[in-house]
């Protein structure tokens, strides 16, 4: 079982979730009709951005005694990591804007960037799940593209709840996180990026 939740929190980590968002909104919006040259370049630019940098300055921080480990347990040494991951994902919105993406998809990003922003706020006095964090912000961002698109992808919603699930049983078995911490870091994660695709959709009529 602890194999398993190690393997789990691997692949649903919080750098590779705006990835993966990104990868689902090529594939089941009108962006899939863009050719594979320009959504390597997306895809590429992103997971720079939001995932490989700030990743190196995690490893960075462990190989210098910064961190303790790759997954920050202690609380203290969360505010560098945060600060670096917000200034990746802003990063990652002006290279988003560069390259003239949809307004719906920047508030989606936008709404990771408040998350991140109150979870690192929440930090101070407070561990939050920050992997919690990132997979409700997918579905929340998931579920407010659909709604605006007017789809319906049920069973991409069951994916991701089923992969949610099995994640947050893997913080807890890991004993990384309470379950107050995880469902707290869901919640604010999907509330954030949920509310900013929506308001992405009431800006389309401005």
């Amino acid at each position: 079982m602890k194999l398993f939740s190690t393997i789990v929190s691997a692949v649903f980590h919080p750098l590779l979730m705006i990835t993966y968002g990104m990868l689902l909104a090529l594939s089941y919006t009108f962006l899939a009709i863009y050719p594979w040259s320009v959504k390597w370049i997306l895809l590429a630019g992103v997971f720079f951005s939001t995932a490989f940098v700030p990743g190196l300055f995690i490893f960075l921080m462990v190989k210098t005694g910064a961190a303790g480990n790759l997954e920050l347990t202690d609380r203290k040494e969360r505010f560098l990591p945060y600060l670096i991951l917000i200034t990746s994902d802003l990063a990652c919105l002006f290279f988003m804007y560069r390259m003239m993406m949809p307004f719906w998809l920047i508030s989606v990003l936008t709404g990771a960037v408040v998350a991140l922003v109150a979870a690192m706020c929440i930090n101070f006095f407070w561990k939050i799940s920050a992997h919690m964090l990132g997979i409700g912000g997918l579905l929340g961002g998931v579920m407010g593209i659909s709604y605006m698109q007017m789809a319906d992808p049920y069973v991409l919603f069951a994916l991701i709840l089923v992969a949610a699930g099995l994640l947050g049983v893997a913080r807890i078995w890991l004993k990384r996180h309470t379950p107050m911490q995880v469902y707290a870091g869901f919640l604010l994660g999907f509330v954030c990026t949920f509310i900013a695709s929506l308001l992405g959709y009431i800006y389309l009529f401005i």
